[in-house]
């Protein structure tokens, strides 16, 4: 989980350093980034036009919501965002920060995101896209 989560974080971090807050990249920069970008695509074309490739993979996290917080697991993910199963999914729009927590490496990665669809039946599921800048802390 370590190596993909800290790709997706890296990769979050470069494209937003020059999008959000308007700082050029340098060589080695962009270098890591077209390199990061070409590693989440995957090999195997989507066939939903996805621009990055998706794992399936249950990673327990916690997200804000309009006031507090609500728990939920990722059940796939991707470069550009996750699918989050949640008894209470956000309406589309919403801005969110997700919380990931990895024990293993001892980080945790915080990701500002959007709901970008959810399910009308069945468990609450939410697809939300990376927005922002993302952070990466220790836990311990």
């Amino acid at each position: 989980m370590r190596n993909l989560l800290e790709m997706i974080y890296e990769h979050q971090l470069l494209r937003s350093k020059e999008r959000d807050l308007d700082i050029t990249l340098d060589d080695a920069e962009r270098v890591r980034l077209m390199g990061l970008h070409r590693l989440l695509q995957g090999e195997v074309p989507d066939t939903r036009n996805r621009l990055y490739a998706r794992v399936r993979m249950t990673i327990p996290v916690q997200f804000t919501r309009p006031g507090g917080f609500e728990s939920g697991e990722i059940r796939d993910l991707g470069g550009g965002g996750f699918m989050i199963l949640t008894p209470k999914a956000q309406d589309v729009g919403t801005r969110i920060i997700v919380r990931v927590e990895d024990s293993a490496s001892g980080s945790e990665y915080v990701f500002p995101c959007e709901v970008k669809w959810r399910s009308r039946r069945g468990p609450g599921r939410m697809g939300v896209a990376l927005d922002g800048v993302p952070s990466r802390t220790e836990l311990y």
